[in-house]
């Protein structure tokens, strides 16, 4: 049954992120900062480099973004393949979040928060092993840095009982399966073109759920909505949702 309510409330204060210090533009990485509340900011190894992670920064700061890290694997873009062992896991998280937080230490400031990039966020919804690595690693590392996991998923639920601090996540531009996973990349329809995206964000908007590529309604909350900024419209859709938060504020 549709809610009384035209639009809810969380949604009015809901942050906006977007993964940047990747392969896009400084130009782009300016343009999209000046929409958003918080950057995922690569650390140099799936993509980009370290002078792109310490550019991002940098301008995410003249902008007032909050930073989160995004490590990712160091190959083909951080997607597609094959999963690291627990200790190579291990290993990744530490050099990679030590090689960002120095460049943001630089620049006088620090990671809010770390989001995992491609398959390792995904791997850490479905491997229980790797998921109790990077709990481990968060409790004993940065334990005062809240970390990004999808919303509603396995993961947010591990970490929320491990007492970490978690940001449910929900996507903009990616289908949803209907049991409330991310369609793979892999598999057409993945990634939503503008108008779907579009649409299918005014339902959730107004009722609080969220089409699934099968059309079936799923019950979403998050804290944070992230719009890939290499999607087709990315700019646009990032000016649609402002306006649409705007007005529900």
């Amino acid at each position: 049954m549709r809610s009384r309510h035209p639009t809810y409330i969380f949604m009015a204060q809901i942050m906006l992120n977007c993964d940047l210090g990747e392969n896009e533009s400084l130009e782009q990485t300016e343009q999209l900062l000046a929409l958003i509340d918080a950057a995922n900011i690569g650390c140099g190894y799936h993509a980009g480099s370290p002078d792109k992670t310490r550019a991002s920064i940098e301008r995410a700061l003249k902008y007032g973004v909050k930073i989160g890290a995004h490590p990712g694997l160091a190959l083909e873009g951080g997607r597609g393949q094959a999963l690291p062992t627990p200790t190579e896991f291990r290993d990744l998280l530490e050099e990679q979040i030590a090689s960002f937080q120095s460049s943001a230490q630089a620049l006088g400031t620090r990671a809010s928060y770390i989001k995992l990039h491609g398959s390792l966020y995904h791997a850490v919804e479905t491997q229980p092993t790797l998921a109790a690595v990077y709990i481990e690693f968060l409790q004993q590392q940065t334990p005062a840095i809240a970390t990004f996991a999808l919303a509603a998923g396995q993961f947010a639920r591990m970490a929320n009982k491990a007492g970490l601090c978690v940001l449910q996540e929900a996507f903009a531009d990616r289908a949803y399966r209907p049991d409330g996973s991310l369609v793979p990349r892999v598999e057409q329809g993945a990634v939503l073109p503008h108008g779907e995206a579009q649409s299918r964000l005014k339902i959730w908007f107004q009722t609080g759920q969220i089409p699934s590529c099968c059309g079936q309604p799923i019950t979403l909350s998050a804290d944070t909505l992230c719009v890939h900024g290499d999607s087709p419209g990315a700019l646009e859709l990032i000016h649609d949702i402002r306006f649409a938060l705007k007005s529900t504020k």
